[in-house]
């Protein structure tokens, strides 16, 4: 049943409101309906929330819950928000009251009204606002999309409405170039990259407002490792090839195979390993953090870094952070003292064997989740949250790849570049 019947038929009849009955009690379904006495009245709209019952609502957002008060809604059929129709639960469909939740999907013709209709298609409205709030932008799948080979940028998010077609969703890129977005979803957007995009954050305007994104497309902010210039400078090198699709040249390759709870580091130092590289501040002449030092300002910075999965099951990537000036040794990926660790395995949450579809995704890790002490119970390795950040340690970097109680002997093997402390 089309709403715009409706409306046409309040429009140009204006006599539904005064005769409007509905039809008797009935049972559906085994739910007992209520028969109204008589036409059905709004009196007002107020939050579903007992404590808060005394407040009213005259607009509210997408997906909100709220209580429709009156007399004689028992009747009710359908619920309509401008041209959406709402889901009805009869249940909570009373003659004092009806509970819906406000459509999520944004309307094409808004009339700031809500719509009540019976049995037979008779429609009351009642004046309510549905509130669009601006697009909302997370993330983007891979922040050093591939032009060349027609990778687009792919934005997460939320609110991402193109009013069913009619109103497209631009993204402006750094240096003012437009391009229109593609709505994958209400949660995904996908635009094509221009040849003269500049790196910088974009801007995605939709009908309802704009907002500009914290990440930077092309991110080369605080690059502390890019695999070209610089790698790693210890006991353990890492392994750094070029191609197979690379982001911008030359990457560190995690490529080995990872039994149950081992803790190997490949050959003997110094040597490239596909287990672990190892940037140790005071062999760069670093004497500084890899951001800036104030209190707890570690709360304000995330590492990012690029990553391109082939193939991963069982093990966890230990990221162990270090002080500026720290050389000589290896102990920072042993042992816990210098600082928590990070760990990344994405085959955990999947479940199974884990790749990327052979493209590249961008990782983001906050320096808060910083916290795991790695130890051993029974022989497994297993990891402890909630640790103390040292955020004096953060000067030295080490990336190790650790067996875990899944692994299974089979290789893994994954690239990373570009690795970055940056604000989120």
């Amino acid at each position: 049943m089309k709403l715009s019947r409706h409306i046409r038929y309040i429009l140009v009849t204006c006599v539904a409101m005064s005769v409007l009955f509905f039809s008797a009690c009935e049972d559906e379904d085994g739910i007992h309906i209520e028969s109204p006495d008589g036409p059905p009245v709004i009196n007002y709209i107020r939050v579903t929330n007992p404590a808060s019952a005394d407040s009213l609502l005259v607009r509210a957002p997408l997906g909100t819950t709220i209580a429709i008060m009156g007399k004689n809604l028992g009747g009710t059929r359908e619920v309509w928000f401008n041209d959406r129709q709402a889901i009805i639960n009869p249940t909570w469909v009373t003659n004092r009251s009806i509970i819906v939740a406000v459509p999520n999907q944004a309307p094409l013709l808004a009339t700031d009204e809500l719509y009540l209709v019976n049995a037979n298609g008779e429609t009351l409205p009642y004046p309510f606002e549905v509130t669009i709030p601006p697009p909302l932008i997370v993330s983007a799948r891979n922040e050093w999309p591939q032009r060349e080979s027609g990778e687009k940028l792919v934005i997460h998010g939320n609110y991402f409405f193109d009013v069913d077609g009619e109103v497209p969703v631009i993204v402006t890129f750094t240096g003012g170039v437009e391009a229109t977005a593609t709505v994958i979803s209400q949660t995904l957007l996908e635009v094509e990259v221009p040849d003269n995009a500049e790196e910088g954050p974009i801007t995605v305007k939709t009908n309802f407002g704009e907002v500009e994104s914290t990440f930077h497309l092309y991110d080369s902010r605080n690059i502390i490792l890019d695999f070209d210039n610089v790698r790693g400078n210890a006991w353990r090198i890492g392994l750094v090839e070029s191609g197979d699709g690379g982001i911008d040249g030359a990457y560190n390759v995690f490529r080995a195979g990872v039994n149950a709870n081992e803790r190997n580091e490949g050959p003997g130092a110094p040597a490239e390993s596909g287990y672990l590289f190892e940037f140790w501040g005071g062999n760069a002449g670093r004497t500084e953090n890899f951001y800036p030092l104030y209190p707890n300002s570690y709360k304000d910075y995330v590492l990012k870094f690029e990553a391109k999965v082939k193939k991963w099951y069982g093990g966890y990537l230990n990221i162990c952070l270090s002080s500026p000036t720290h050389a000589g040794n290896n102990q920072e990926i042993w042992s816990n003292t210098y600082n928590p660790r990070a760990i990344w395995g994405p085959w955990d949450a999947a479940g199974a064997e884990f790749s990327t579809d052979d493209g590249w995704i961008t990782v983001v890790i906050p320096l808060t989740e910083f916290q795991y002490f790695m130890g051993t119970s029974n022989d497994e390795v297993v990891y402890t949250g909630g640790q103390v950040f040292n955020e004096a340690n953060a000067g030295t970097i080490s990336m190790w790849l650790l067996g875990s109680p899944q692994s299974d002997g089979r290789e893994v093997e994954f690239y990373i570049d570009n690795i970055r402390f940056v604000e989120p």
